[in-house]
């Protein structure tokens, strides 16, 4: 939980319900919004406000909202995200919606629901010091104990699954120099948003409130990726006339103004079996 020394986010946050994608501290995604609330919260909320404040909400994921906004609410995930609203883009193209892109700023829990219309607002309870995910000191007060091997054995996975991928792009190394900089503590959420998982598995790591627990969910995805570039490898040795296929290492988001998405690119084509065992990794 945050201390009252810290930096604190409102207590009060019109509230944003997607069932698309898991927004986590550090990261940035994308949202399409068409539904009633979610249109409300952006147009009289982040449109008409002036303030830092005004584009501050929090994202409740795993919740869909009515496309009704004469339906109640549905039961809220107990965990969200606070973020800034970044950019904000609107169109009537299929339908009316906006596209919103937003940074996670730190954990929330809801403490109770002030009014349903026409946006969500609620109030919250801080669970993350905000310092920690706009901080650039790589010191952390978890490098005793259990927590502390945890937290270097996360580390180290990081740094080796940067260096299986193509150090040839620029900003892999660029990333790896990022990794000594960041606080030990943001680890498991930036690398959780960074590879390929499920929304199951990001909503995992954002239950976490216990930063112990957090390192124990998001390591098995490291663990995953990184046996999963070695199988790809020893695929490529079994055959070398395969064209080989460059992990691309494609801008993401902002972390605090940097942070990272690593994908594979798509193939256009089907291959052989090679190609297939690649899609499937």
């Amino acid at each position: 939980m945050a201390s009252s020394g810290g930096i604190q986010i409102p207590s009060r946050l019109p509230l944003l319900l997607t069932h698309e994608g898991v927004l986590l501290p550090g990261s940035t995604v994308r949202l399409s919004l068409d539904s009633p609330r979610n249109m409300q919260l952006v147009s009289q909320r982040l449109l008409k406000g002036t303030s830092l404040k005004s584009t501050m909400i929090g994202v409740i994921p795993n919740t869909r909202d009515p496309e009704h906004d004469t339906e109640g609410l549905p039961p809220l995930h107990k965990v969200g995200t606070a973020g800034i609203a970044v950019q904000v883009v609107g169109s009537n193209w299929p339908k009316p919606h906006y596209s919103l892109l937003i940074t996670g700023l730190c954990r929330f829990r809801v403490s109770s629901v002030l009014k349903e219309r026409p946006f969500v607002l609620a109030e919250v309870e801080q669970l993350d010091k905000l310092e920690q995910y706009t901080s650039s000191s790589s010191s952390s007060s978890s490098e005793d104990g259990e927590l502390g091997e945890l937290s270097q054995k996360f580390y180290q996975a990081a740094v080796q699954l940067l260096g299986m991928l193509d150090t040839s792009v620029p900003v892999v190394a660029k990333f790896r120099r990022l990794l000594d900089s960041l606080p030990r503590e943001t680890l498991p959420d930036v690398v959780a948003s960074m590879i390929r998982t499920s929304n199951k598995e990001k909503l995992q790591v954002l239950d976490a409130v216990s930063l112990e627990e957090r390192f124990r969910k998001a390591l098995p995805m490291l663990t995953r990726q990184i046996e999963g570039l070695k199988l790809l490898q020893r695929s490529r040795k079994l055959s070398p006339d395969h064209q080989k296929r460059v992990l691309s290492v494609r801008k993401g988001g902002v972390f605090p103004g940097r942070q990272f998405n690593l994908e594979e690119e798509e193939e256009e084509e089907d291959g052989d079996d090679t190609a297939a065992l690649e899609r499937k990794i």
